[in-house]
């Protein structure tokens, strides 16, 4: 845009210099077009769609449009031939100008019948095209600039200063404060006009086909360029996600939406004008291709070339499960292709390290054996017992340590040749898991913050407002524990827990709860105790969920009333880090705190900055047994006195009956087998006893179909993992954990199904676990507490070995957890189980479904929901670059050399992504 007049000239001269630029007819024609659309509007509001007025303001609306588009591009050639230069890319070049785009449409809109909502978007462009044109010109023009006095002592020869007029400024302000909200309008527009063309096309309304296949073209074209557009599908592809995969959806209506997905993003890959801007033939795309790009889900803008990973620092990988068999290599990251890669930018400076208990897909020869193994189960944080391993041997490797035969032999390298080494971290699809590792490797190593490393691998993995990179709650609370870990010197002790009680809040009637832990090195999960009728004991009945049609909304939505929402009303999927060490506070201070965001990827977010209060402890369990919750808001229920007077041990199974009998008598039941109640105490008639520190309690509610049936329907799942030692306060207290401590939660604030925030209806309001180390002893005659015995784990130092864990059966056949099977739905009973539920078997299938033939459809599916959302990204952060080069130029080999020195510096520099 030109300068305005020089002030010097007068008012009269000035206006009509502006008035003979082409500007100027741009600008009036802005003007024009934006009267026009308000007073057609009153029109439409008249419901005079076709009356006189409103037929000349539409028509005019376009020919506006058309003739400020076309004086652009007007510009835009001639400048072009005054350089002599050429319209890069030919024809395609020209329809790829955004404002031929649009010139093209508005005479589109001009011939076609009437569609009034085509006036919005280049209504609210031209709003700012002529705040522009006034702020930048009108404003100088009539009101000219006053220069600013020189400061006391200024150089005679500085550049004078002038002072803009206050609505100059108070325009800019305007534009630069919503301007990408308006983009962000705009696009939304565009797209809800593409769906009322098709509407119309279905009803065959008059060349509706014709235009919808133009619009689709233009549409298309958007969103190539840009990222408004591509954000606004993203988000509405997020929210009718979120619809679809709500309870009680019909299977039909996710196939339905499955497909949709599927064929636009066939449609996006066949309609890349990229492919074909220098001449060259599309590329085929094999079904493979199509298949990894159907599971990715939706990613950021990149150069197809079939593998996802994400770089979280220039020596941190992360990347999804490779595979090198079928069929899961049609959809997952082909492994050759991976190594090739590696071998291409790193060289032999690149070493494995996967977490996947389910297998890892290949043997260890097919990446030169240099892998290390620290498998645990899909959706849940590791056995804290492996994270002083993990972090050494990651550390180890990344400051020159050799990896052979799966440990590290202490051999050091040179400084130059250490800045090649690189470490690549996967599990399934490369964010619970592996997220966990990176970011604890980057706060007990690195000296990262919890909130600095959580919003690095948010922002490397994730596309923006698909939720955090780490969201389960029970994965952040390890975060946390790394966090707490590192400040406390390294020091773990990993003990024996008996789980005394578990106090239960609210619980609703026909609620299973179980105490689960790791076995087998943490590959595996076990139910090491389901509580029985028996063992369930009502201090106070009438179970909520049964106070009419509010109780039921609220339940079958899975949250209260005061669920945390965005301004839409959609629950929120990113983990309440707030609430996850402080969720024994019950509701009453979840009001104090707002909504996090769906994507936390800037260091401030809500994201990162809740992060730092899981690092501080209250001092919740330091009191003994008996005076456990003396002090707190939320109190351990209280024991029934008949029953607390006597011993647990010196209680029969007739014993027990007796008492669960009596209190049967004295308060009311839905359901005498599962009864709920508004305090319900779960106590085991044995000793429930875990072989280390890790705790995780899971609960499931269940209604009976009638016993003809032989089904019953789960309508709630939910869990949650804490470790004694971090939360009888270890690192505060030198390595020397409390004996004993009560662990709470609200509902809120547990893990859903499959790593998800869905959890059914509610099963319960407050979780209570009362805890102690088997083996304490209490104080001595001194009054010194004698500290249980346990394992001392010490993270190894940086010239000694690192033990790692058996691998699990890379070709799949693990099944590590019991609870990895559960759904929401029907499920068939099985009598064994009738002491505790005909429902409680994890091992029950969904009805009708047979697992032989369903294995490849269900793991393409777990794929798709796990990987939604991720994107890839370089060194230093960047979405859009080239791997083809790489992987052409180097193939897998016997053994990489060594590179030249210096790849992942200059990497980190010049940037790539693959996917």
């Amino acid at each position: 845009m030109p300068p305005p007049p020089s002030a010097d000239l007068p008012l009269a001269q000035r206006m009509l210099q502006i008035a003979q630029t082409l500007q100027f007819a741009w600008f009036v024609g802005h003007t024009l077009l934006i009267y026009c659309t308000v007073r057609y509007s009153f029109s439409w509001l008249r419901m005079n769609y076709y009356g006189t007025w409103a037929q000349i303001c539409y028509h005019t609306t376009f020919l506006a449009a058309a003739a400020t588009y076309g004086i652009v591009t007007y510009k835009g050639w001639r400048s072009r031939q005054k350089t002599g230069a050429r319209q890069p890319g030919g024809a395609l070049g020209y329809l790829s100008d955004e404002n031929i785009q649009y010139l093209l449409m508005a005479v589109v809109w001009l011939v076609m019948p009437q569609y009034p909502l085509a006036m919005l978007p280049y209504c609210v462009y031209s709003l700012f095209h002529v705040l522009t044109y006034t702020r930048g010109v009108l404003i100088p023009t009539f009101i000219p600039p006053q220069k600013i006095a020189p400061a006391a002592g200024a150089s005679p020869n500085a550049k004078p200063q002038y002072t803009q007029h206050p609505l100059s400024d108070a325009i800019g302000a305007f534009v630069k404060k919503y301007y990408d909200m308006s983009m962000s309008i705009v696009s939304g527009l565009e797209i809800l006009l593409w769906v009322r063309l098709l509407l119309g096309a279905i009803l065959f309304q008059r060349r509706s086909w014709i235009l919808l296949a133009i619009y689709t073209a233009f549409l298309r074209a958007r969103f190539a360029q840009s990222s408004h557009v591509q954000n606004s599908f993203a988000q509405l592809e997020a929210r009718i996600d979120n619809l679809i995969g709500a309870q009680g959806t019909p299977p039909v209506a996710r196939q339905v939406w499955d497909c949709v997905k599927a064929g636009a993003r066939q449609f996006h890959a066949a309609t890349d004008v990229n492919k074909y801007a220098n001449g060259a033939a599309a590329p085929k795309k094999t079904m493979a291709s199509l298949l990894r790009q159907i599971v990715a889900g939706p990613r950021a803008k990149h150069q197809e070339t079939g593998l996802d990973l994400c770089y979280v620092t220039s020596n941190i990988i992360a990347t999804s499960g490779p595979s090198q068999t079928y069929p899961q290599r049609a959809y997952r990251n082909p492994l050759d292709r991976l190594v090739a890669f590696l071998d291409a930018k790193h060289g032999d400076g690149w070493a494995i390290w996967e977490f996947r208990a389910e297998g890892t897909g290949y043997p260890d020869e097919a990446v030169y054996n240099r892998i290390r193994h620290y498998p645990w189960p899909d959706h849940h944080p590791p056995p804290f017992k492996l994270v002083p391993m993990i972090m050494a041997s990651m550390r180890n490797w990344l400051r020159g340590g050799d990896i052979e035969g799966g440990s590290i032999t202490g051999k050091r390298l040179e400084e130059k040749d250490r800045k090649d080494r690189v470490v690549v971290v996967h599990c399934k699809a490369g964010k619970g898991r592996s997220g966990t590792m990176a970011c604890s490797y980057l706060i007990s190593e690195c000296g990262w913050t919890p909130e600095d490393a959580l919003a690095r691998f948010t922002e490397r993995r994730m596309r923006p407002k698909f939720g955090a990179g780490v969201s389960i709650p029970s994965q952040l609370r390890w975060v946390s524990y790394v966090d707490r870990w590192t400040k406390g010197g390294k020091k773990y002790v990993d003990r024996e827990i008996e789980i005394v009680e578990v106090h239960v809040r609210g619980l609703r009637h026909g609620v299973k709860v179980s105490v689960e832990g790791f076995v087998e090195e943490g590959k595996k999960i076990k139910v090491f105790h389901t509580f029985k009728r028996e063992e369930r004991i009502v201090v106070e009945g009438d179970a909520p969920g049964g106070a009419g049609v509010v109780d039921f909304v609220s339940d079958l939505a899975g949250y209260g009333v005061d669920a945390k929402t965005d301004e839409t009303g959609e629950i929120l999927e990113d983990a309440d880090y707030e609430g996850i060490l402080n969720g024994s506070k019950g509701d009453s201070d979840r009001s104090s705190s707002s909504s996090p965001a769906r994507s936390g990827s800037r260091k401030g977010s809500r994201t990162a900055g809740l992060i730092r209060k899981l690092s501080t402890k209250k001092a919740s369990s330091s009191q003994n047994l008996n005076s456990l919750g003396s002090d707190r808001k939320s109190k351990p229920i209280a024991m029934p006195e008949a029953l607390s007077t006597s011993p647990l041990g010196d209680k029969g199974p007739e014993a027990q009956t007796r008492s669960t009998t009596n209190l049967q008598k004295s308060f009311a039941f839905a359901d005498s087998s599962e009864p709920g109640g508004q305090a319900v105490i779960f106590k085991s008639a044995t000793p429930v006893r875990i072989p280390n520190s890790d705790v995780n309690i899971a609960m499931e509610r269940r209604n009976r179909a009638p016993a003809t049936m032989g089904l019953t329907m789960v309508t709630a799942i939910a869990h949650v993992w804490f470790n004694a030692f971090f939360e009888g306060r270890g690192p505060e207290q030198d390595g020397k954990a409390d004996d004993s401590g009560v662990f709470e939660i609200a509902w809120d604030k547990m893990d859903g199904i499959k790593g998800s925030s869905q959890k059914g209806t509610r099963a319960c309001d407050h979780l209570s676990v009362v805890w102690r180390v088997v083996g304490a002893k209490g104080a001595d005659a001194e009054g010194q507490t004698i500290e249980a015995s346990g394992v001392r784990i010490v993270e190894p130092g940086e010239d000694s070995p690192v033990p790692q864990m058996a691998p699990a059966d890379w070709k799949g056949e693990n099944k590590p957890d019991p609870g990895g099977e559960k759904k929401l739905g029907l499920r068939a009973e099985e009598p064994d189980s009738a002491s505790v539920s005909k429902a409680s078997s994890v091992k029950s299938q969904e009805m009708g479904g047979d697992a032989a033939s369903d294995k490849h459809t269900a793991d393409s599916h777990d794929d798709d929901e796990s990987l939604k959302g991720v994107k890839t990204s370089g060194p230093a952060g960047e979405e859009d670059i080239l791997a083809d080069e790489a992987l052409k130029t180097q193939s897998p080999k016997p053994m990489a050399n060594k590179g030249d020195g210096g790849v992942a510096d200059s990497i980190a520099q010049n940037g790539f992504i693959v996917e």
